[in-house]
C-alpha cells in the first residue's frame, strides 16, 4: 500500500519547538515501510516547504531549539477575550494544498493531533486533506484524538485511540526521519510507575517497557554522522527509573561530553543520588528541568521539599549553578492557594534552582479534569479551546490574569 502521514499545523497563541517532533508518526512510518508499504511524510507544521508567503520566519536558537513560522490569524470567538495576538505556526490553506497536491495519490492517510487545544487545526487540516483526496480513507490518531475522539467523530472522521498497536521491534529513533533535525529525539523509558491525577500518561501507556538501548545508540551515532549535529532531547516520562539505570546503561555507551543531552518532560527528585548527578556533569546536561508542583498542597506522592533541596545541594556539589536547575511549579491547581505558589517560588530561588511557572492545562480523562471542571468558570469540557494554558488565568477563581501577572513579576524580579 501506499501510505501518506501527515503533521498538521498549528493555530494557538504561542507554539515554540522545544524539541518536539512527531515521534509517533516516525514510528508508524518505520513499522509500514519495514513491511514493505510505501511510505510518504508531509510536515504541515516545521517542513522545510512551509513558511514564506508574508509569514514571520522562524528563528533559530542554541541546542535545537528554534520558533515556527508565523502567520497572525482571526481568534475564535471562543477566545476572543484573551488579550493575546493568535497564529497559524506552520503552512497556510493555500501552502497546505499545494504541498499535498504535489504528493501521489495514497490508499490510507494518517492525521497526527497534538494538544487538546489543537484539535480544531487537525480537523482544518483534514478538511483540506479530505478536499484534495476525497476518496481515501483518513485515520486520526495521536494525544488529542485518544483524550478527546468524540470531536473528531462530530467531523465524521475515524478515530485511532491509544498507541498504535506497531509490534516490538519499533525503536521510534531510526532511519531518514531523524536526518533533517537539528535535535536527535530519544525514548529509554516507555510508560510511567506513577499516577499522577493531572496526568495523562497511564493512558497511553499501561506498563513500562525498557527500548532496545543499543539500537537507540546506533541510530543516535548514524544521525550524529549525517548532520554533525550534537543535542539529544529525551522524551521519556520516567527517565530515571531505578535511579537511573537504564539512562546510565545508555550513557555508558557513548563517549562522555561527545553529545548534550536536554530533559524537557521533567524528571523525578526522589531517583536522583550522587552516581545519577555525576553522570548529569560527565555527559553534559547544560540544563536539568525537575518537575515539583509546589512544596505544599499536593497531588502527586513523587517528592517533597526536602527532597528537592538534598538534589539541589549533590548538584551543586558538581558544578551546576541555578540557572541549570530549573524547577517547574504548577499553578492553578484545583483548590491551590496564590501565597503556596508565592511561597514555593521563594523557597525554590532560595535553595539556588530556578522555578518555572507553568500554569495547568486540565487534560481529559485525569482525575484532576472533574475537579477542576466544577471550579472552573469556563465549560472546558466541552469546549477544548478552553483547556489551554493560555486561558488558564480566565478558568481559575483564584488565579485570575492580576493574579498571574504579580506572580510572573515577581519570578522576573528574582531572575534579574
Amino acid at each position: 500500500m501506499s501510505l501518506l502521514f501527515i503533521n498538521p499545523f498549528v493555530e494557538d497563541f504561542t507554539a515554540y519547538n522545544l524539541w518536539a517532533v512527531p515521534l509517533g508518526l516516525f514510528r508508524l512510518m518505520e513499522h509500514f515501510e519495514k513491511k514493505g508499504e510505501v511510505v510518504e511524510f508531509v510536515d504541515l507544521l516545521d517542513g522545510s516547504d512551509v513558511g514564506g508567503d508574508g509569514a514571520t520566519a522562524p528563528e533559530f536558537r542554541s541546542w535545537g531549539r528554534h520558533s515556527y513560522w508565523k502567520r497572525r490569524i482571526d481568534k475564535p470567538v471562543e477566545l476572543k477575550f484573551v488579550p493575546r495576538n493568535f497564529n497559524r505556526f506552520g503552512a497556510s490553506d493555500d501552502q497546505a494544498y499545494e504541498i499535498l497536491s504535489k504528493v501521489n495519490k495514497p490508499e490510507k492517510i494518517f492525521v497526527s493531533s497534538g494538544m487538546t487545544y489543537w484539535y480544531r487545526s487537525a480537523v482544518r487540516t483534514i478538511k483540506i486533506v479530505r478536499d484534495v483526496f476525497p476518496d481515501v480513507e483518513i485515520v486520526v490518531g495521536g494525544i488529542a484524538a485518544t483524550l478527546i475522539p468524540e470531536f473528531f467523530r462530530m467531523e465524521g472522521v475515524k478515530v485511532h485511540e491509544g498507541i498504535y498497536p506497531v509490534g516490538e521491534d519499533i525503536t521510534g529513533t531510526g532511519s531518514k526521519y531523524l536526518n533533517d533535525l537539528r535535535f536527535f529525539p530519544a525514548n529509554i523509558v516507555k510508560g510511567c510507575p506513577n499516577r499522577c491525577s493531572y496526568c495523562a500518561s497511564s493512558i497511553f501507556d499501561e506498563s513500562i517497557k525498557i527500548k532496545d538501548i543499543q539500537a537507540l545508540k546506533q541510530n543516535l551515532e548514524h544521525w550524529n554522522e549525517v548532520t554533525n549535529f550534537v543535542d539529544v532531547a529525551f522524551y521519556d516520562d520516567a527517565l530515571l527509573l531505578n535511579k537511573g539505570l537504564y539512562l546510565k546503561d545508555f550513557l555508558n555507551t557513548l563517549t562522555p561530553g561527545k553529545f548534550r543531552f536536554h530533559t524537557p518532560n521533567g524528571l523525578h527528585l526522589k531517583e536522583v543520588d550522587e552516581e545519577l548527578c555525576r553522570y548529569f556533569a560527565d555527559y553534559n546536561f547544560p540544563q536539568l528541568r525537575f518537575g515539583f508542583e509546589t512544596a505544599f498542597s499536593r497531588f502527586d506522592d513523587k517528592t517533597n521539599f526536602v527532597e528537592l533541596s538534598k538534589v539541589v545541594e549533590m548538584l551543586h556539589k558538581y558544578g551546576f549553578n541555578h540557572e541549570m536547575i530549573g524547577v517547574y511549579l504548577l499553578c492553578g491547581l484545583p483548590g491551590q492557594t496564590v501565597e503556596e505558589v508565592e511561597k514555593t517560588i521563594e523557597l525554590v530561588s532560595a535553595i539556588g534552582a530556578r522555578p518555572y511557572l507553568s500554569e495547568y492545562s486540565p487534560v481529559p480523562k485525569t482525575v484532576l479534569f472533574k475537579k477542576h471542571l466544577a471550579e472552573s468558570l469556563l465549560d472546558f469540557e466541552n469546549e477544548p479551546l478552553y483547556q489551554n494554558n493560555s486561558a488558564s488565568s480566565f478558568r481559575s477563581p483564584v488565579f485570575t490574569p492580576n493574579v498571574m501577572k504579580g506572580l510572573k513579576e515577581k519570578l522576573n524580579q528574582i531572575y534579574r
